[in-house]
């Protein structure tokens, strides 16, 4: 008991010095003051915000070092000091510079602007070691993009003032690494030319001096390597895989060879089919007879992908909206087959939480969320994105558009990552056109789709020639107060004196229109123009030119109404669209006339390889209220109207002078042609165009021959994306003509992006 009753005072003992000494040691290193030197622009409040300290905080090394993290963190700061004596905290700081200038040298093949887009520091902004680091990569980044691989950026600073800086990037530019080589290995089954021709990256040669193809690109190479092994796993090889896979560059040259190693694999056909539905409403023998592969065919797995979506939309038209189908493969070695499983179940009901938006630098994030036609908050319907994507493409900004799907902490809910590439928008286009019968015609455009990055239009173009020349302007407002109501207005002036008649003609006119939906595929447009044209006789002009000569004013209102029933309006596949127009004039101006025109475009997919289209329109003129209709309100056809013949050069003609006709047809049918020549980045159309234009009821002009004649035409279509811009060449064989018509076999045009 004596010992234990002493073992107890020893242990109070203890811990009562213990705790004498926690106490002491608290006061010791208590913070009892705070003082910051060496501030300039920062106040010394913020600094005590990013250090996180206060007042009363016992002060540790970990505390120290935690501070000097904190600060340096802020990349507001190129040093800092710390140090604690007698109850006293010092923090000693040294601001980073501002930034007064930012300069390029160097740099001749991109632009200062594109590179100002590219780095965070600017003027004015605070200057930070690791935020110069990022910028460089960011360039450099750019440079590589543009096959310039060797490329070099150093920085240079040079101090001013009040702890100014000016920073300066020294550039080096690099020639642009070429591929000068492919080589495929372990081929067996297809040839090596074939498999270069999936491929986006090409060799170089003497006739791609216009195209990117041949600039070497790791990223792009990764793509063809996607691209080689999709087609083997729709052709039978679902094994295949690449070995290896090397780019290296040339000792004496800035060129890449690239040499890939491929192991084929073994051929194999599709085996079982099943479909296991656990919906009730779904029939699984219908759903399996849909299917666009039978057991024994060569395995194809974009048929898979295929199947897929023909099933998803057989269950949203049968009513189920949120729906799961899982297809399973199982490769059968011993026969060479693949047994195909498609789990077909209900799937939990998700909606949309969020939709970010990135890589689109120029246009605004408005002009992308108003073409989705989900917002947040929506039931996630992949039709929905796929229809949005779709719409997004046809915009014509961006050069790729990805939709990724992100699952959240939620169950229930996605997130939407739209991820963009910008394009130029901007094009600057000089045609010209050839013909036997006539002169050399210009035609000089600059057009703007999608004007200050809101998708608003301007386009300005005119046209020259001996005798004509022509002035159009146009604006429009896709989105008018934000809603989908699309206005556009254009002014038009035509100066025309034909060498072969006796008279001048001048005219002057502007139009609006505005645009809006009726429904998710039917589209109304309603417009008024007022047209004014004068035609002056010379003095010895004949009794028909005289009977030409005055003015008409044509006061005009009119609607549009379009069913759109494709799947696609940036390359649609099947499907059609309806469209029927009237105009009417007699609102005030001299002349009476109606106007009909309807237009119908189907679309069809002939096989994997092949999309056709039949093109069909048809339209009248007619005058009322005791009046002929005037000649300015004829149909005239030509140029990219009836490919072969002179723009608006057809049918009824006195001298060189066309009248146009008061009726007309017009029928295309085209389709794409499997040429290879994936590697100019060139896509070609095989196309025949039918069509007349004939009619006038004015008896002033029986001297006219206005009979109804057919005019046919055969030709190709070549629309090459070539590095400076796109350029169209047409070239097509008249099959049917009349004498007085202006054919123009050949036309081509050169744009420059910008």
């Amino acid at each position: 008991m004596i010992l234990s009753s002493k073992l107890r005072q020893f242990f109070l003992i203890t811990i009562l010095l213990v705790s004498l000494n926690v106490v002491a040691y608290g006061n010791e290193n208590r913070i009892n003051d705070i003082e910051v030197q060496g501030t300039q622009r920062i106040d010394i409040d913020t600094v005590l915000s990013y250090a996180d300290v206060n007042i009363g905080d016992i002060y540790t090394e970990d505390l120290g070092n935690k501070i000097l993290k904190d600060l340096f963190n802020t990349n507001l700061f190129s040093n800092l000091e710390i140090s604690f004596q007698e109850n006293s905290l010092l923090i000693l700081i040294k601001e980073n510079p501002t930034i007064n200038l930012v300069k390029f040298l160097g740099n001749s093949k991109i632009k200062d602007e594109d590179l100002i887009i590219e780095i965070s520091l600017k003027e004015r902004s605070v200057y930070s070691r690791s935020k110069v680091k990022k910028d460089i990569e960011r360039m450099l980044s750019l440079y590589q993009r543009s096959g310039r691989l060797s490329t070099e950026i150093i920085p240079k600073v040079e101090l001013l003032n009040n702890n100014r800086i000016n920073l300066t990037y020294e550039i080096e530019e690099s020639d642009i690494a070429e591929v000068s080589k492919i080589v495929i290995l372990g081929n067996k089954v297809f040839s090596t030319s074939k498999i270069k021709s999936i491929m986006k990256t090409k060799e170089k040669t003497l006739l791609r001096f216009l195209s990117s193809a041949d600039r070497y690109d790791p990223d792009k190479l990764e793509y063809d390597k996607q691209l080689i092994t999709q087609f083997y796993n729709n052709n039978g090889y679902p094994d295949f895989k690449f070995v290896t896979s090397i780019a290296q560059l040339s000792l004496n040259n800035n060129n890449f060879e690239i040499i890939m190693s491929v192991n084929e694999g073994r051929k194999y056909n599709f085996g079982e089919v099943k479909v296991i539905s656990k919906l009730e409403k779904m029939n699984i023998e219908l759903l399996e007879s849909s299917l666009p592969f039978n057991s024994g065919d060569l395995y194809d797995a974009s048929k898979i992908k295929e199947s897929v979506e023909k099933i998803k939309n057989s269950a949203e038209l049968s009513g189920y909206s949120f729906i799961d189908i899982t297809p399973r493969l199982e490769n059968d070695q011993a026969n060479q087959v693949v047994n195909i499983k498609i789990e077909v179940d209900e799937g939990p009901r998700v909606y949309v939480n969020e939709i970010d938006i990135s890589g689109n630098t120029r246009t605004i994030d408005k002009v992308i969320r108003r073409e989705f036609s989900l917002t947040e908050g929506d039931a996630y319907n992949k039709y929905a994105i796929n229809y949005s994507k779709d719409a997004i493409r046809a915009l014509n900004f961006f050069s790729e558009v990805d939709i990724k799907e992100i699952r959240t902490e939620y169950p229930d809910k996605i997130d939407l990552s739209i991820t963009v590439e910008e394009q130029n928008t901007g094009e600057a286009s000089f045609g010209a056109g050839y013909s036997s019968a006539t002169s050399t015609s210009l035609n000089i455009g600059l057009k703007e789709t999608n004007f200050l990055g809101k998708g608003q239009k301007v386009n300005l173009t005119s046209s020259f020639s001996n005798t004509r020349n022509t002035y159009d302007v146009a604006y429009t407002e896709p989105y008018f107060n934000n809603k989908q109501l699309s206005l556009t207005g254009n002014l038009y002036s035509s100066f025309n004196d034909p060498a072969s008649v006796n008279y001048e003609t001048e005219d002057l006119g502007f139009g609006i229109k505005a645009q809006f939906p009726l429904a998710p595929d039917i589209y109304f447009e309603t417009r008024y123009s007022l047209f004014t044209s004068k035609v002056k006789a010379d003095s010895d002009a004949t009794v028909y030119e005289n009977l030409l000569a005055g003015t008409d004013t044509n006061s005009t209102i009119g609607y549009t109404l379009n069913l759109d029933k494709r799947n696609s309006r940036y390359k649609p596949s099947k499907g059609y669209n309806f469209e029927f127009e009237q105009d009417i004039a007699g609102l005030g101006g001299t002349s009476y006339y109606f106007k009909n025109r309807l237009g119908y475009n189907f679309y069809k997919r002939i096989s994997d390889n092949f999309i056709g289209a039949f093109k069909v329109q048809f339209g009248s003129s007619n005058g009322y209220n005791g009046k002929y209709a005037p000649l300015s309100s004829n149909y005239k056809l030509g140029g990219k109207r009836l490919r072969g013949f002179k723009a608006s050069k057809v049918g009824p003609r006195t001298g060189n002078s066309y009248t146009g006709g008061q009726y007309f047809y017009l029928t295309s049918l085209e389709t794409n042609i499997d040429f290879n020549f994936d590697a100019y980045d060139i896509t070609s159309t095989l196309f025949l165009d039918v069509g007349s234009v004939w009619g006038l009821e004015n008896p002033a002009y029986s001297s006219i021959n206005d009979d109804h004649e057919l005019r046919s035409s055969l030709g190709v279509n070549f629309n090459w994306n070539s590095a400076i811009g796109p350029i169209n060449i047409i070239y097509a064989t008249i099959l049917q003509s009349e004498d007085t018509d202006t054919t123009d076999n050949l036309y081509f045009d050169i744009g420059y992006n910008f």
